[in-house]
Formats: structure tokens, sequence, C-alpha cells
């Protein structure tokens, strides 16, 4: 019997020594051949035209990769859960993918509300988070950040460049503003408010919200009507934006109209129609179809991998550009891959770019990659570039 056990023994210690010699490191969801990663996403519900071809795009982009041999040498694994743009919903689906699935890191998940109330538990199981999706306000003071790495926007200073580019450019004296009641549509509320502070000869005339589940915002749009607007400002869900154009139209209330970067996608002609044209909005990374080859080359990988990403192409150009600078974090990483030597890894980029986000910077004290955004606006059935970059203060 002892001889057995002891032969049993020297095999476990010839396995883990085989181990360690291909470099395969004890890190959960990394393995000899592959990485997994994953994200929650509204996949269904009122945000589903963000979720899906956000998703649909980064599996895409990983498909591809992994044909060219994956990322020194492994393969990328996306595990994406539906959770309908329920911040419950999406906690529970973060804790599965950590607890259960075993993911190596959670790349995106959707929604400020969303994103803040899973931002404890993720940060205290210290997995490896890549631009949640949310306001990157909620980051700003907030400590243990060593895994945490942002390159989205923020909607307070997006809100202040809308204001102030509205009463520099559109005249705009009298600005209302419709908004999502939650964390995303607060946020963006708040940075118009800073913005009329600091536009002379503006005031905010009304502030008007709806709830996500709402199924007609008709009273909305005459509240916006009655106070007198000449702008307004949206913060809002594609499907909830396009219904407050439209209803504004049907009125005859036609105000100069804002919106977040929210709203980008070519898909709001075909939900808002008429209405959509004219809408000035902001941009943070060069749109497909305006002159940018490596955007253009990449809208065309992922709609030959998925076809029907082709008809999102802003939000399916997004879904890439929220993961390529973990991507190269992870070549950079090298093949004896930890959580540790990928935080090394990510804090050497330096104002770099990738085939969709351009300018990214983090370092031992920086966790905020991108501080940048520009105007676009949506013309005849697309967007045209209005403006330079506009950069504002890092905050973390």
């Amino acid at each position: 019997m002892r001889t057995v056990a002891r032969i049993a023994l020297a095999a476990v210690v010839v396995a883990a020594l085989g181990a360690a010699a291909q470099g395969q490191p004890a890190e959960r969801g990394v393995s000899a051949t592959e990485i997994v990663v994953g994200t929650t996403m509204p996949l269904s519900g009122p945000a589903a035209f963000w979720g899906v071809p956000i998703s649909g795009a980064m599996e895409a982009w990983f498909r591809h990769l992994n044909d060219q041999g994956g990322i020194n040498g492994r393969r990328l694994r996306l595990v994406a859960k539906d959770d309908g743009y329920l911040p419950p919903r999406a906690v529970a689906n973060t804790r599965e993918l950590v607890e259960r699935d075993g993911v190596f890191a959670l790349v995106s998940s959707l929604g400020t509300a969303n994103v803040f109330a899973a931002r404890d538990y993720v940060i205290e199981s210290q997995t490896i988070w890549i631009t949640p999706l949310g306001g990157t306000d909620i980051w700003a003071g907030f400590r243990q950040r060593k895994y945490l790495f942002v390159t989205y926007p923020s909607y307070i200073e997006e809100g202040i460049y809308l204001t102030t580019y509205a009463a520099a450019n559109l005249r705009a004296r009298n600005i209302a503003v419709f908004y999502q009641n939650d964390l995303y549509g607060q946020q963006g509320l708040l940075g118009v408010k800073r913005g009329v502070d600091r536009a002379r000869g503006t005031r905010l005339v009304a502030q008007v919200s709806y709830e996500v589940t709402d199924a007609e915002v008709s009273a909305q749009a005459q509240k916006m009507r009655e106070s007198g607007a000449d702008t307004v400002i949206l913060y809002a869900t594609p499907r909830h934006g396009a219904l407050i154009v439209r209803e504004m139209a049907r009125l005859g209330f036609r105000p100069t109209l804002l919106s977040s970067f929210t709203l980008a996608d070519p898909a709001m002609f075909a939900l808002a129609g008429e209405a959509w044209n004219n809408v000035y909005l902001t941009a943070y990374f060069p749109l497909p179809g305006t002159g940018d080859a490596r955007v253009d080359a990449t809208l065309a990988t992922l709609s030959r991998i998925n076809p029907a990403l082709a008809r999102n192409p802003f939000n399916a150009i997004a879904g890439v550009g929220f993961v390529e600078p973990f991507l190269e974090g992870l070549r950079r990483a090298g093949r004896d891959l930890t959580k540790d030597r990928l935080v090394s890894a990510m804090e050497t980029l330096r104002n770099w770019d990738g085939e969709v986000m351009r300018g990214v910077t983090f370092g031992p004290d920086r966790r905020q990659g991108t501080n940048r955004i520009f105007m676009i606006k949506s013309e005849a059935g697309r967007y045209t570039k209005l403006t330079d970059w506009y950069t504002y203060p890092t905050r973390f």
C-alpha cells in the first residue's frame, strides 16, 4: 500500500511540475489553452439595443483573435449573461460569473445603476474589471481600484460639454433635460446643471424624468413643451430616446436636440425616423463610415463573423473598444498570466491606440484610461464629425 501511495504522490508532483514547466499559473479562469472572461448585459428589455450588439461584437472579436491563434497561445472564451437592465439580476449574474463560472476577468457590464450595485462585490472579490459601462464618476474617490481599468466617458463631464457647446454654438438659452431616473440619467442631469452654471445667459427650465419601465412618454413631452425650452438634452435608452423625439415632433415641438453618446448608433434613425435628424451628440472614438480605415476594417471583420452587427455599427465597434486595452494587456503580460502580471502590464499603456480606442493611458495611480470626447451631428441618416477632441480632467 505504501508503494502505491508513493507512486500516486509522485504522479501528482510530476503533473504539477509539468504544468509549471508549461508556464500554466494556478489562476482562476486561466488554463494552458484558454482564458475565460465574463460579462452581464441587457440582452433583453429596454436596453437590449445596447447589450446585444456590444456583447455580440466582443464575442465576434474573440472569435477573430482565436482564429489567429488567440493571445500567447490561449483562446478567449466569453460567458455573457442577460440581466434585462435590472441591478439585482446584474449582481446575481456577477456573483455567478466569479463563483460558479470562474472567470479570470469581467469585461464591461452595462448600466450605471447595475455597475454601482455590483461594485463592492467585484472590488472585494479582487476580480479584474475592464471598463464597466457606467458613468465614471462613481469611481472618483473610491479606493481599492487595483484591478479596475476604465475607458468609459464621464456623464457629468459630457453634460457640461453638451450644455456649454449648445450655449456657445446653438444659441441655447432655455434648456430642458429628459433623463432616465437612475444614476445614468442623474449624472447627466448633474452635468447639465454644472454646464448651465458655466454658460452665461442659459437657464434650466425643466428637468423631466422617466422610469425605464415606462411604455410611453407623452406627459414628459408635453411638460417640456410647456416649459418654453428651446433646447432639449437627452439621457435615455434608445427606446425611450426614440419615443420622446417622436412624441415631441407629433406635438409640433421642435427644439434643438442634443444627446449623450449612448444614442449614437445609426439604429436610432430606424427607431425614431425623421425626428432623429439634426441631433447633436458626443462620441469618444472614431465613428465607422467617417474615414477612419482601422475602425472601418474592424467593422468589416465583425460583420463577416456576425452579419447582424452591421445593423448596429456604433455599438458593435464600441464592444471592441471596451475590450481591446485588456487584450493588449494580456499580450504584454506574456504566457505566465496572473492577475498581478496583467495589472503591471496594463499600467504600461501610455497614450496607446487600438483599432477603436485612441489615447489610452493607465498607470499605478491612474485607472481612468481616457478623458476626451467630441461632437457629432445626425444628418440624412448618418453622423458627421463637427469638432476636434474636447479634453476634461482625470479624476481617478
